[in-house]
């Protein structure tokens, strides 16, 4: 598996290049406001992008979508629960000025909880953990021992709840344990902001985790 992780904007947001290194396919996960450092990276990176594909559609998640979708001429996928909250992007834009007019991206598809996605010889499974959103997705790679978990989950925490789209602790922290941190410990976790982490890790550390969602900070 390729995979090269460019973070940048204001949030410090990560974007995936992830890929087949054989086939060289390769999507684009959360492609953020650092529309020019993503777009140097495709092109350093000798893959071809396939599709960009969205673990939750939060405005630092997607403000450089419809801009890399021209650039790349490739289509947008997120899973159907999450159009409310990108519906909502321009209110989301008008209370983060500093990202400047982000246009709401078409979407040409929806993922759906099961579905698999082939990327070259590569599959990602699809697992819906609302709780940050409505349409929260991670996205699980058996084979390579890993998965994508935006803002689901991240080493030593987990997403809020408090904006647009979320649900509550219980609900988050149920799902993560039931979706993710049953997976094998020896799994890395690559999260939509901040460095990665093993699912033994967080397991044994994350206080919310352990805590059971009691602690908030």
């Amino acid at each position: 598996m390729f995979i090269n992780c460019v973070a940048g904007g204001l949030f410090l947001t990560n974007c995936y290049i992830l890929g087949d290194e054989d086939t060289k396919e390769a999507i684009l996960i959360d492609p953020g406001e650092q529309i020019d450092d993503i777009l140097r990276e495709v092109g350093n990176s000798g893959m071809k992008i396939k599709s960009i594909v969205n673990t939750h559609t939060h405005i630092d998640h997607v403000a450089g979508v419809t801009e890399v979708k021209k650039q790349l001429d490739i289509p947008f996928y997120i899973h159907r629960k999450e159009q409310p909250v990108l519906d909502l992007l321009p209110e989301s834009a008008k209370r983060f000025p500093q990202f400047g007019n982000v246009e709401v991206p078409e979407v040409e598809d929806y993922v759906e909880e099961g579905d698999i996605i082939e990327i070259g010889n590569l599959k990602a499974e699809v697992l819906l953990v609302p709780g940050h959103t409505w349409g929260s997705i991670c996205l699980l790679f058996n084979d390579s021992e890993c998965v994508i978990s935006g803002d689901t989950l991240f080493a030593g925490s987990v997403g809020r709840v408090d904006l647009t789209g979320g649900s509550s602790m219980e609900e988050l922290v149920g799902q993560i344990r039931e979706k993710l941190i049953s997976l094998p410990g020896s799994y890395n976790v690559f999260p939509g902001h901040g460095p990665a982490t093993t699912i033994e890790t967080e397991k044994k550390t994350n206080p919310f985790i352990r805590s059971g969602g009691a602690l908030y900070f």
